[in-house]
């Protein structure tokens, strides 16, 4: 990667310069290699789930996605934003040919995105030695040390990954911890399996964060000897002010959803037991495949948005992000439909006790809350590159605070149908709120609409048409 940061020359010849502009064709092909990588990175983190389930028992698999969520819950939380705070800044200063201020900017990222997980870790050890915490769970410190690796492995394993997309090197950035480590865990649990060998929850966490630490090893060198290695300017008062400014913005909103996701599976756990978390687990993550083209459309998306947005060029921020939610929704559509035809086949695959008529309607139920959400678009990465990361974490704050109580209460009520709604109801409600404030405050409408609507939406039209 050295190479595309001291060769302007060599790096345009690779289409890999930070900060370049890619066009529309060239986005829609990034786009759809980074589909299909979350396609591959879905269904081995598919069969991953079901070889864990495969050496652990219905209580141990419970406890092993209640550890999984929790760590994942304290990942989002410990990065401080720096995951995006890259994803920003870098295309900003590499596209206005300020590497001096971009490698800077680096450094200071990793810095504070290793101080953050440090923290966080000895947090989540703290937890273990609360004197009423976890009584009722025998194993309750060794699994909160085993949560404590897999949090910091999470967290690094998604900086890299940012960081790596921010430069343009999107398959560098992606393969490690979507494809290899996933492919390697499979393997690891499926030789234990195959051995007969029956693991604790402690075990398989130990076992799944060590492995991801080793498949980002490469990319960790990579990116640490590059940043060593680059020249580096001191960043402007001004500059670190935005730095700062940014980083508490973005901090609460790249957390928020996916954290208080986290959070609710841990609520159901909390009010249903292990076996119910495990199940509504499975839920969550097979309901991910509704969302899986438009993830991966923003892999390739966001540093674009920030590169265009930044110089000017909202026309190219509209086109981008009305095309990629009209591609993302009609996937969403697609797998929405897979659910309502083989939803408890699927989820039987886990355990045959989850492959119920309940957990098929929680199934179908999330799935319709997520292709809302992929019908609004990118509105996510649009409001956090776009200087709206305050407003967006407000509105985060506001419905997710008013969904976390309607999932109790309906989690009480209802069981995991009742979880299925509110949590359902959460996110069409955020996604469908921030695509109003992007028409608001910046005039760009991220969703399939902005597609059918305005000047920016006949460009869009034209471009297919002559893709025709």
């Amino acid at each position: 990667m050295s190479e595309y940061i001291s060769n302007r020359e060599t790096a345009a010849e690779t289409g890999q310069a930070a900060g370049m502009r890619l066009s529309i064709g060239a986005l829609a092909r990034s786009g759809a290699i980074a589909s299909v990588i979350k396609l591959a990175s879905a269904g081995l983190s598919f069969l991953m789930l079901v070889a864990v389930a495969m050496v652990t028992d219905e209580r141990q698999f419970g406890l092993y996605s209640a550890a999984y969520a929790g760590a994942s819950l304290v990942s989002f939380f410990s990065l401080v934003g720096q995951h995006s705070t890259v994803l920003r800044f870098w295309p900003q200063y590499a596209g206005n040919d300020d590497l001096d201020s971009a490698n800077g900017l680096m450094a200071r990222a990793i810095l504070v995105a290793l101080a953050g997980l440090a923290a966080f870790s000895l947090i989540i050890v703290a937890v273990g030695f609360l004197p009423l915490a976890g009584r009722d769970v025998p194993e309750w410190r060794s699994l909160c040390a085993a949560t404590t690796v897999l949090a910091f492995a999470l967290g690094w394993s998604e900086f890299t990954s940012c960081a790596f997309r921010a430069k343009n090197a999107l398959i560098a950035g992606l393969l490690p911890r979507d494809i290899i480590w996933r492919a390697v865990t499979i393997a690891a649990f499926a030789a234990a399996g195959f051995m007969h060998v029956e693991m604790s929850a402690v075990a398989a966490t130990f076992l799944t964060a060590g492995l991801l630490l080793l498949s980002v090893l490469p990319q960790t060198i990579v990116l640490l000897r590059d940043t060593i290695r680059a020249k580096r300017g001191p960043l402007t008062e001004g500059q670190k002010a935005e730095f700062r400014t940014v980083t508490l913005g973005v901090w609460g909103v790249t957390a928020l959803p996916p954290a208080l996701g986290q959070a609710s599976t841990l609520l159901v756990a909390a009010i249903l037991g292990p076996e119910a978390a495990g199940a509504i687990f499975v839920a969550d993550r097979t309901m991910r495949l509704v969302v899986l083209t438009l993830n991966g459309i923003n892999q390739a998306l966001a540093p674009q948005i920030s590169n265009a947005f930044y110089s000017g060029d909202r026309p190219h921020v509209q086109r981008i992000t009305s095309l990629a939610a009209l591609g993302g929704f009609a996937i969403a559509l697609l797998a929405l439909l897979l659910f309502v035809m083989f939803g408890s086949l699927i989820l039987s695959i886990f355990d045959p006790a989850y492959g119920t008529p309940t957990m098929h309607v929680t199934l179908i139920i999330l799935g319709i809350g997520a292709t809302i959400g992929t019908g609004c678009g990118p509105t996510e990465i649009l409001l956090q590159l776009t200087g709206l990361q305050h407003a967006l974490f407000k509105l985060l704050v506001a419905v997710n605070t008013l969904g976390l109580g309607a999932t109790a209460a309906l989690t009480y009520l209802l069981g995991p149908i009742g979880a299925a709604l509110s949590i359902a109801g959460t996110i069409a409600a955020w996604c469908v709120i921030a695509v109003f404030i992007a028409r608001r405050e910046i005039g760009i409408n991220p969703s399939i609409f902005g597609f059918f609507t305005g000047q920016d939406a006949l460009a869009a039209r034209a471009f297919l048409r002559d893709r025709a």
